[in-house]
This record gives C-alpha cells, sequence and structure tokens, in this order.
C-alpha cells in the first residue's frame, strides 16, 4: 500500500469512528462515493488499522491534519514530510507531490479545474503519473492566471494546463492574455476580449482550483521573470500596505483581505473574491518563508483544502484559529 493510500485510509478511519461523520458525511468531504468509503473502512478493520482504536500507519501526520481541520474548518489537510524546511524549491517539489496523489483521488467526471501557477504547481504537475491511471469524461483544466515570462519555461501557466490536462485526458483552456497588463486600461481592453472573457467566465464557474501562496518577501520569488513586475518599487508599496502573501498574484493582508495596488489592478485572473465561490479551493504551500501568508489565508477562510509540509503544519497548529465570520468552508 503506498503513503498516501495510506494516508487516507487513517483519514477515513477518524473520520468514520473518531468523529462520528457517517459514510455520505464522508464521502461528500473528501469527492468519494459511498462504495469506496465501505470497501475503505472494510479494509481498515482488515489490515487492522482499526482495532479498539485507531493506528495510525507510520509516516502519516493524520492528529496533526485533524488540528488544522478543525481549527481552521478546512474541508481537508494534506501534511506531507519535508526534508527541507528552509528550501523552497525542495518543499514546493515534495507538497506538490502530495497535491498530485489528492488530484487524482478526488477528481471526476466533467469537473471544471482551475490551475494558476507557481513552483508548487509544477511539483504538483510533475508528480502526476503518465498516463494517467484516470478514466474520467469531461474533464476540463482552465488557466486561472495569465502568462508570465516566457510561454516556453516549465512554470508558465500555459505549460502546467497543458501538462496536466495531458495527464488526466482533459481539455486544456488557455487564457490568451498576460498575467499582468501594462496599465488598468490596458486590462481592461484585454478582458473584453471574447476569448479571454470566456476563459475566464468557465474559471469563475470552476470546480476545484489548485492555487499556491506567495509571500511578500523578496527572498522567495525564484521566477527571474517576476522581477519585471514585482519591482523593489512594488514590494515596498505592497509591505507599506501590510500585504502578507498573495493568490493568483492577488496581495493581501494578515486579514485575508486584497491590498489595492496598482499590480493589483492590472493582474488579469480570477480575483480573491471569485476564488472564494469556487466550490474547493486547494492550496498547495510550505516552507519558513511562506508561514505567515498561510496563516493569514486560513485565519481569512480563503483555504479550503491545504496540502503543505510537516514542519509548516506544526507550527500553524500553534497559531490562532479561524477569525469568526470568515468566508465559507
Amino acid at each position: 500500500m503506498s503513503l498516501d493510500n495510506s494516508r487516507l485510509l487513517v483519514k477515513v478511519a477518524r473520520l468514520y469512528y473518531d468523529q462520528n461523520l457517517t459514510q455520505a458525511e464522508i464521502a461528500e468531504r473528501l469527492r468519494l462515493s459511498r462504495q469506496k468509503i465501505q470497501r475503505m473502512l472494510s479494509q481498515a478493520l482488515d489490515s487492522r488499522v482499526v482495532q479498539i482504536s485507531i493506528h495510525p500507519v507510520l509516516g502519516t501526520y493524520s492528529h496533526l491534519e485533524r488540528v488544522l481541520e478543525e481549527r481552521f474548518q478546512l474541508a481537508e489537510a494534506l501534511v506531507i514530510e519535508t526534508t527541507a524546511y528552509d528550501n523552497q524549491a525542495v518543499v514546493a517539489r515534495e507538497i506538490g507531490a502530495g497535491a498530485a496523489a489528492y488530484l487524482l483521488r478526488v477528481v471526476r467526471p466533467n469537473d471544471k479545474i482551475v490551475i494558476s501557477w507557481g513552483n508548487s504547481l509544477l511539483g504538483m504537475v510533475n508528480a502526476l503519473p503518465y498516463p494517467s491511471r484516470t478514466h474520467a469524461d469531461g474533464i476540463q483544466v482552465i488557466q486561472g492566471l495569465g502568462g508570465l515570462g516566457d510561454p516556453n519555461h516549465e512554470i508558465h501557466a500555459t505549460q502546467l494546463v497543458r501538462r496536466a490536462a495531458g495527464v488526466l485526458n482533459a481539455d486544456a483552456i488557455l487564457l490568451p492574455a498576460p498575467a499582468v497588463a501594462g496599465s488598468r486600461a490596458a486590462r481592461k481592453a484585454l478582458e473584453s476580449d471574447r476569448y479571454v472573457r470566456q476563459v475566464l467566465e468557465k474559471a469563475r464557474g470552476a470546480d476545484l482550483a489548485f492555487v499556491g501562496i506567495g509571500s511578500s518577501s523578496a527572498e522567495t520569488i525564484l521566477v527571474p521573470e517576476f522581477w519585471n513586475i514585482m519591482t523593489p518599487a512594488t514590494l515596498a508599496e505592497l509591505e507599506g500596505r501590510g500585504a502578507v502573501g498573495s493568490i493568483n498574484l492577488r496581495y493581501f493582508d494578515e486579514r485575508g483581505q486584497t491590498v489595492p495596488s496598482e499590480l493589483n489592478s492590472c493582474v488579469i485572473g480570477l480575483t480573491l473574491e471569485e476564488l472564494k465561490k469556487i466550490y474547493r479551493v486547494v492550496v498547495i504551500a510550505g516552507g519558513r518563508a511562506k508561514l505567515k501568508a498561510i496563516a493569514a489565508a486560513l485565519r481569512a477562510g480563503l483555504v479550503n483544502v491545504l496540502v503543505t509540509d510537516h514542519l509548516t503544519a506544526q507550527e500553524l497548529a500553534k497559531t490562532e484559529g479561524r477569525v469568526r465570520g470568515a468566508p465559507r468552508r
């Protein structure tokens, strides 16, 4: 049994035996069929994961996942062991593999899946098996943010969408626009294009969204092309207005509120408010440098599913829970 399957087996067992959720409730929460839940509960008994009490499989962090789920009212938390907490590239690769396993588990026929950009999304796409084991029909993978930098670079949003769609046997819905327009007027002109408008409309109606989190620290900007947009002056402006992190290039403060800026007014892609309306927003983020940004997004209710590393999860478990009145989930 793989580590991902072992982790899911323990999670299902805890939800059923520890938290007294019904099989139907577990199926809805984890986006699985009731028959699958029934089989996994039987497997949990047969494999002695469930005896008198639930015994987590070695190498999983089911207790820590439960703490995060309860504290931040998440549908699910996936905690992945990291080998390099202070190396963002390594963390992104490791948690990306966990996100890939999650995507393959929950994807359903006719799902519309939004993908943003960043190293954690690259880690996810790189970990998807090819060809995929999924045979779901009618899936669409939608670009939720315009392109940034060299279109041929593997981290470019267009490349991520194309590769993910290829693995999932899905249709790739590409956003024919840059991530950041040269001005507000240019952004409005681009968004008035019929194809751009249609893609953004599809993205707003997605079932799942996979996004990363950026911090407001210059040291975490690993994509050279980003410096063409994120100048020191722009970064200073954002930090001066209280920005702690970003999702889909939308910078937010410690309360999870969008930070107004010239950059934000030029971004072509889903806003934080639009992302909140998507059924399930999966945030893939970890590492020491992003702790503050992740905590802010969790407290504000911007996250529905979190995929992170075990050291970040341990620190998050010490922080204040979701703010009362924060949106849904």
